[in-house]
């Protein structure tokens, strides 16, 4: 190796440079090869910075994935056990698997890109603006704390141009009723049948389907009282917690529909036993008698939709379908916010552009009648 003028670093004889020092905190010497001077002078005054100020963990080349678990454990302190629940989905399932390996020091925007082209063709759209939210939130941790010097999920790491069309994102929103039709054909002789139509019905959140209880459906007065909803966590196992909103605190009043789909439902909850007695007044239970995640509602949908011939969806889907049915109808805004439980009326406005072609022209029809006139 040959001397530079930089105290701490050397070239190669291969032509790369070598920045070394002695941390002060271990005694070790740490050391590491670059292509360019410059990059070998920002580490090495990085990391003695960091080494004079006891940050070890900076200069160790601590991974993603030992940083997230860091991470993490941080937010089972501050957050609800959902928002940690569903950060820990995107991690383990789409970030960890492409770059969980790496150093965090080295991740760089397209490391970054790469989870969103993996997800890509396999995700809904939102489930990939969700990863990217968990992922930025992750690494702007590392950067408030001086892991990193800057966050690598920058503007240039978008959601891939094939999955960012607004009518697509839609898509997957709007359920039309000739593939709800294909759906419950081939849903009918399944578990999901009956809670995919009561969602259909009422625009229940899956958390509110899952942790319905039977003395909260009124069948005399034909309303439904949401009072709770039911949620999973991994290190807690199923709990329940009141409604996340004032509104979400509220009456749905039963439709013909609805009341005969919850008739069939008490029907056959005699028939299924919960496996634990704080189960037992669910209105829907597994085959094992345990309540039904989420995401095994939303695999089970995929599956139908998959025999039926029709584009996936999830149980959102129906949510949104109903609220979109709702708008259809004639139902108004502030009714819509009301039976959906939204805190914000922009967020039931929203719900407005999202009705169908057909209903636009059914609109548009009306100023012909009026040219007429």
């Amino acid at each position: 190796m040959s001397n530079t003028s930089i105290k701490g670093i050397t070239k190669t004889k291969g032509g790369r440079y070598y920045a070394r020092f002695t941390s002060k905190l271990t005694g070790k010497r740490v050391g590491k090869r670059f292509d360019n001077l410059s990059d070998a002078k920002l580490w090495l005054d990085e990391n003695m910075y960091h080494d004079r100020h006891g940050d070890i963990a900076y200069f160790t080349d601590m991974t993603v994935d030992a940083w997230y678990k860091k991470w993490i454990s941080i937010l089972e302190d501050t957050l609800k056990p959902k928002t940690v629940f569903n950060y820990s989905n995107y991690y383990n399932n789409n970030i960890k698997p492409v770059i969980g390996d790496m150093p965090i020091t080295h991740i760089k925007p397209m490391h970054c890109m790469m989870v969103m082209q993996q997800m890509s063709g396999n995700y809904e759209v939102s489930s990939i603006k969700q990863t990217r939210v968990a992922m930025s939130c992750m690494f702007q941790y590392a950067v408030d704390n001086d892991i990193i010097l800057k966050n690598p999920v920058s503007k240039s790491v978008i959601i891939p141009s094939d999955f960012s069309d607004k009518d697509k994102d839609e898509r997957h929103l709007l359920v039309s009723d000739e593939e709800l039709a294909c759906f419950f054909d081939i849903a009918k002789d399944t578990n999901y049948y009956l809670p995919c139509k009561l969602v259909l019905e009422t625009g229940l959140r899956a958390g509110e389907l899952i942790g319905l209880t039977w003395d909260e459906i009124d069948f005399e007065d034909e309303c439904i009282h949401i009072r709770h909803t039911l949620q999973y966590d991994k290190s807690k196992g199923w709990y329940f917690i009141t409604p996340k909103s004032k509104q979400g605190t509220r009456d749905i009043y039963m439709t013909n529909e609805c009341k005969r789909i919850l008739e069939m439902a008490h029907n056959r909850s005699k028939d299924r036993k919960a496996k634990k007695k704080c189960f037992s007044q669910l209105v829907f239970l597994s085959i094992h008698g345990m309540p039904i995640r989420t995401n095994t509602y939303d695999i089970a949908i995929a599956n139908i939709c998959r025999k039926a011939e029709i584009p996936a969806f999830s149980l959102h889907s129906l949510r949104h379908t109903f609220a979109s049915k709702c708008v259809e109808s004639g139902v108004s805004p502030k009714v819509l916010q009301m039976i959906m439980g939204h805190s914000d009326i922009s967020t039931t406005m929203n719900i407005y552009v999202h009705i169908t072609d057909e209903t636009k022209r059914a609109e548009m029809d009306k100023l012909n009648v009026i040219n007429k006139a």
